[in-house]
């Protein structure tokens, strides 16, 4: 059985290209879950983000023009206090989750960290959602889940909704998904 023994922040962001050496953040959310089981939720907006190498499509994924609007949900600030609060809330230890963290969030978010000074401190080994769907099922006598399936039809698998069209591909609405998408996983994990 897995012990849940750490800070778990289940994490996603939305980014300037699918280019992970030149990506910006634009939006970040966190959803932090104490050992004690309680939750504290975060969705930030980079007012300043650079789009000088920003690709396209990659903002229209993220619906980047139309939902870049100060409507109060979300906090702004400029990327250098993004990268001060990343600093102060991925605390030592902490293990990141999500969807394809280790490939794309995190890596962007360590360069960003890096640019205002900031020297990633979570977990080394964050937990991706795709491998441990996989992983999972390779386990079972009756799957049929191959290394080409995505992240939607893994999620499925796994018993959770991917994201409806109106917030998927909103870092807040990728975060819930991948919180829920972890609880289905984990189900008869124990915290300590």
């Amino acid at each position: 059985m897995l012990r849940i023994d750490r800070k778990l922040v289940f994490l996603d962001i939305e980014a300037t290209s699918l280019d992970v050496h030149s990506a910006r953040p634009w939006e970040i959310a966190t959803i932090e879950r104490r050992i004690d089981g309680t939750e504290q939720r975060t969705w930030i907006m980079v007012s300043d983000v650079d789009l000088t190498d920003a690709d396209p499509r990659a903002l229209a994924v993220g619906r980047f023009e139309e939902r870049r609007v100060r409507d109060g949900r979300a906090r702004w600030l400029s990327e250098e206090m993004a990268a001060l609060w990343l600093s102060r809330r991925l605390t030592p230890g902490c293990t990141v989750v999500g969807s394809n963290v280790a490939g794309y969030d995190l890596p962007i978010l360590a360069a960003m960290l890096g640019r205002w000074g900031h020297s990633p401190a979570w977990h080394h080994h964050p937990i991706d959602l795709v491998t441990w769907t996989q992983a999972r099922e390779a386990g079972s006598p009756f799957a049929t889940v191959g290394l080409t399936a995505g992240s939607y039809e893994l999620s499925r698998i796994a018993g959770v909704q991917p994201p409806a069209a109106d917030v998927a591909h909103t870092a807040m609405g990728d975060a819930m998904w991948a919180r829920a998408w972890w609880d289905a996983l984990t189900e008869t994990a124990v915290t300590v």
